[in-house]
């Protein structure tokens, strides 16, 4: 019996207005993979994965996670997006964040399970025994394990991160890296990310966005791939002694 992909798109075009963002996007991922997304600001990574989510609708095009339209399949999906916008004034706990995941299971306030969900999702997150921390005291890296700890509590097969390690340091990156490692064991992880050595001893293929998409085995991004897609020079740290051509620009 021939194996189903995860995600599926096919001949998925979208825009904003009267402009494409994306235009006729294919691509399949399969189970346990782990797909790190690259790109150029505006090319479209943060659309790509909200497709996947069901968040947004092709313009045309067909999108399927797990055989059905992602609306249909939301519930399997754990979702962190690029920013989180929060009142650091408001009393919130990091036990609080993480339920925020267990949201539309049932009516009511939270189970006992719900509760039990939560902090094996912090644990597993490498974050045991905070649950009671305001969530606004917390560090960058510390607050990103808590907000991936959210979207693992809802019990998800696969895990959309956008830009998970924005505005963290060298130390809670290596921190999140060894944890997706782990993770990764048993969900299909798609990552986007501007720093590619961050994941490249993890990932298998990199999906380079740009209006079209096109993806590449890991090892075949090289300083030519990278310069065209983001239309010039771009420094980008490969951990994998196969490094893309030095440059001076930041996107």
């Amino acid at each position: 019996m021939q194996q189903t992909p995860i995600i599926s798109l096919r001949g998925v075009s979208f825009g904003y207005g009267e402009g494409l963002v994306l235009d006729g996007v294919s691509l399949d991922i399969w189970e346990r993979e782990f797909i790190s997304v690259i790109g150029p600001n505006g090319g479209g990574k943060s659309t790509l994965l909200k497709l996947m989510l069901g968040l947004l609708r092709p313009r045309s095009g067909e999108v399927r996670v797990f055989g059905e339209p992602p609306h249909i399949t939301r519930a399997s999906i754990g979702y962190t997006p690029q920013h989180t916008l929060y009142d650091p004034r408001f009393p919130m706990s990091v036990l609080d964040v993480v339920l925020m995941g267990r949201l539309g299971r049932r009516w009511g306030p939270y189970s006992k399970e719900d509760q039990e969900a939560a902090r094996e999702a912090l644990a597993e997150m490498g974050l045991p025994g905070i649950e009671k921390r305001p969530f606004s005291e917390l560090s960058g890296g510390q607050r990103q394990r808590v907000l991936i700890a959210r979207a693992l509590a809802s019990g998800p097969k696969l895990l959309l991160l956008d830009e998970p390690t924005a505005n963290v340091d060298a130390m809670a990156e290596n921190k999140l890296l060894e944890t997706l490692k782990e993770l990764n064991q048993r969900l299909t992880i798609v990552l986007v990310s501007h720093d590619l050595g961050f994941v490249s001893s993890l990932v298998s293929s990199v999906i380079c966005v740009n209006r079209r998409v096109v993806i590449h085995p890991t090892s075949d991004v090289t300083g030519a791939v990278i310069k065209d897609l983001y239309g010039g020079d771009y420094h980008m740290v490969r951990h994998d002694h196969r490094c893309a051509e030095e440059a001076h620009t930041h996107d």
